[in-house]
């Protein structure tokens, strides 16, 4: 029966609009809206009631009795091979016990995930793991972040979600083009991941798309360098004062006369499994990516992208933020040779 459920819940999360962004800094809590529909109308919902609620009480007691063993073995120091296997069932179990819920499903569908349940947990794994990484995975390859950044194969697929958002808005869809004035400030990061400890990551903000005159071609430029931020499924948003900043974060500046900006934002687990710490390092924002990862250690995790082009506003981060007069690129000015010295268009037979 939970097949058709979820089914059913998957297929309205693929045409749900973009989620808000941050609406807690732990896991997501929200006062549920869902309203029990009417009993003693319908005599087969009645009883299908009952048959769901008779299973999921059959799996919460059998989620109980492995909780008890799992406490049993770690006390006992059992094998690790073991203890992973109890994990597994009992979080299977937990999941069985309320996925035919129908409170969970419409908190699920609504967005309202609280994930220090393993049902939510599993249905936003779901959620994810279906439209939105296609849609992610699919805009990285058409639009060339990847091979330009790193191979794609030494991405694979991303492990867990990456939000974005400037200004307080919702989630920035992956290549969505936003105005440059927008993201002036610090972005706000979200890491969907649902381990149980705490581990540090590395977020990184790269553009593909700078200017380079030298090369009469384009370059990457680093804008945003913070480490040691600790995420988690009781962390999901970034508490950038915790990290430690490498750079400092300067806001998109496309320059007048390039074309749109491809600004990356890519979230690292850092070395020994999430535990060591990344405090110092030699860095400038002229690096290349594929340096920066094979020299720290670092492994990717979650990644997303906006893409940005020059207005106004972005003479202003010039002058205010990078102290700089604002450049002007474009094509050079090729001399017309069907024009005399006086100006006048020259007769195309005027040899004949």
């Amino acid at each position: 029966m939970h097949t058709t459920i979820l089914r059913a819940f998957a297929s309205r999360a693929l045409v749900r609009k973009g989620p808000a962004l941050f609406r807690a800094a732990g896991p997501v809590r929200l006062q549920s809206t869902y309203k029990m529909p009417a009993t003693g109308i319908n005599a087969a919902y009645d009883e299908a009631l009952k048959v769901i609620e008779t299973y999921g009480k059959q799996k919460s007691a059998e989620a109980e009795a492995t909780a008890a063993l799992l406490k049993n073995a770690q006390e006992a120091e059992a094998d690790a091979d073991e203890i992973s296997r109890l994990k597994k069932e009992w979080f299977d179990l937990s999941v069985e016990a309320k996925i035919n819920d129908g409170e969970v499903l419409w908190n699920a569908d609504q967005g309202n995930y609280d994930l220090s349940q393993p049902v939510y947990q599993y249905l936003k794994e779901c959620a994810w793991r279906g439209r939105p990484l296609e849609i992610l995975m699919q805009r990285l390859l058409q639009m060339f972040v990847l091979p330009d950044m790193l191979d794609p194969r030494d991405v694979g697929t991303p492990e867990v979600q990456l939000n974005i958002g400037a200004s307080g808005n919702s989630v920035i869809e992956p290549g969505a083009i936003i105005d440059p004035a927008s993201a002036r400030d610090p972005l706000e990061i979200e890491l969907v991941t649902l381990r149980e400890d705490s581990r540090l990551h590395t977020l990184v903000m790269l553009d593909l798309d700078e200017p380079c005159e030298e090369q009469q071609s384009f370059r990457e430029q680093f804008h945003w360098i913070v480490t040691n931020i600790a995420f988690s499924k009781n962390q999901v948003k970034a508490d950038l004062s915790t990290g430690s900043v490498l750079l400092p974060y300067i806001p998109p500046h496309p320059a007048h006369g390039s074309p749109a900006h491809r600004y990356v934002v890519v979230a690292f687990e850092q070395g020994n499994d999430g535990q060591s710490r990344f405090d110092n390092a030699d860095v400038s924002r002229d690096m290349v990516m594929r340096d920066f990862i094979a020299t720290h250690d670092l492994r990717i995790v979650g990644i997303s992208f906006f893409r940005s082009s020059w207005d106004e506003s972005v003479d202003d981060i010039y002058r205010d933020v990078l102290k700089q007069a604002p450049p002007r690129f474009g094509n050079p000015i090729k001399p017309r040779t069907d024009v005399g010295p006086d100006g006048r268009k020259i007769n195309s037979y005027a040899n004949y």
